[in-house]
């Protein structure tokens, strides 16, 4: 650890869309001590969606931010390298101490341009790469595909002095597929602070110009690792025993068109809503029970904010999410890909809300003893400190 002056530290992550990464970079980057960190962010260009996206939420905060002009989510080799060329150049102008990379394709690319930096400039320079959900264990993917991903996480630890994962689950696949060494992987959860929430009917008015008597929802990215259309298979045998539910679905993403289909295919446009909001975490008291389908998870922010908020939630049982929910105590898991589960379960709540308030409390009690931003920076500032030693 430097003593003379702040460390300097460089996040990268690969796309700029408000997502669980993103909340933990922004997090990082914006609740360091100033008087000890020297921080800046890159990332891919903004696409311009409606959105605010990771690149305005910190320019808010005033963290320097640079945009990696050829990163994308798709694998194309040549932007590859001019990814790799500029996040090499922006080593040489920012001189960082430490190279924090984010998913999948940034820690490659940066812990590569990170280890050639230290070579040229003879620079010591520590690289950390936090896992968010190991790639190749999304099962919707061709096993040709998890078998080279599997590969290509095992190259993108071997550039990086440590990793962070951010489960239980995560830090037992690494041990299991022979991902990393162990003295090389750090279990570091994600944590919360305080929010401030809309009251239920000022959030319902906001988000549904009415209210609602009773509200299921979701606030998640619409990709296919998130199991949206499960939920909605699991709608019309809730509303046929329960007419009155309304399902709101806070997000964005490339699934939007097929979510929207599924809908309108299965009769469901009276009782549901796809919103686009900035700041979705505010709207929470607007639900009275929140779910998250996931067929893929690192430790979802959502679900912590949900805690917070107080709300039951239903999620399914996947990656991080057993760390925050005991089922039946803290609320209700099932299994991925499973519509009658799912069903089942908000049919439980729905009908029971005595049982919505356990659940509540019990998950807001959890989320604030387990899970708090301090206990992350506190961990992650550490292992920073450790690592440079």
């Amino acid at each position: 650890m430097q003593t003379s002056q702040r460390t300097k530290i460089l996040f990268v992550i690969t796309k700029p869309v408000w997502g669980g990464a993103q909340r933990y970079v922004f997090d990082l980057a914006t609740n360091l001590p100033k008087n000890q960190f020297d921080v800046a962010v890159a990332c891919g260009p903004s696409l311009g969606t409606t959105t605010d996206t990771l690149i305005d939420a910190l320019q808010k905060k005033s963290i320097p931010t640079h945009s990696i002009q050829h990163f994308q989510k798709s694998i194309n080799p040549l932007k590859e390298l001019f990814s790799f060329f500029e996040i090499l150049s922006l080593c040489f102008r920012f001189q960082p101490d430490i190279v924090h990379s984010n998913s999948s394709k940034a820690g490659g690319i940066a812990g590569l341009a990170a280890l050639v930096y230290k070579f040229i400039s003879r620079k010591s320079v520590t690289r950390i790469f936090t896992v968010h959900g190991w790639a190749f264990m999304e099962t919707w993917r061709p096993k040709w595909q998890r078998v080279f991903i599997r590969m290509v996480s095992r190259m993108t630890v071997l550039v990086h002095d440590h990793s962070i994962v951010i489960s239980k689950s995560d830090y037992t696949i690494t041990r299991t597929y022979n991902v990393a060494p162990k003295h090389k992987v750090t279990l570091i959860h994600n944590g919360v602070g305080a929010l401030e929430f809309l009251p239920r009917d000022k959030a319902q008015q906001k988000l549904f110009g009415k209210e609602h008597s009773f509200v299921i929802g979701v606030i998640a990215e619409w990709t296919k690792n998130k199991g949206l259309t499960y939920l909605i298979e699991a709608l019309p045998a809730v509303l046929a025993k329960f007419p009155e539910i309304f399902v709101c679905l806070i997000g964005w993403g490339e699934e939007h068109l097929k979510l929207q289909t599924h809908i309108i295919k299965l009769k469901l446009e009276k009782n549901m809503l796809l919103v686009s909001k900035n700041s979705a975490a505010q709207y929470l008291k607007a639900f009275d029970v929140f779910v998250l389908p996931s067929l893929k998870e690192g430790l979802p922010y959502t679900i912590l904010e949900a805690g917070l908020a107080e709300l039951p939630v239903i999620a399914t049982q996947v990656g991080g999410v057993p760390d925050i929910i005991e089922h039946e105590t803290h609320g209700l898991l099932v299994d991925p890909a499973s519509p009658q589960q799912l069903s089942n379960a908000i049919m439980k709540l729905t009908q029971n809300k005595s049982l919505r308030d356990t659940y509540g409390k019990a998950l807001h009690a959890r989320v604030r003893q387990a899970f708090s931003l301090k206990t992350m920076l506190t961990k992650t500032i550490e292992l920073y400190n450790n690592s440079q030693s």
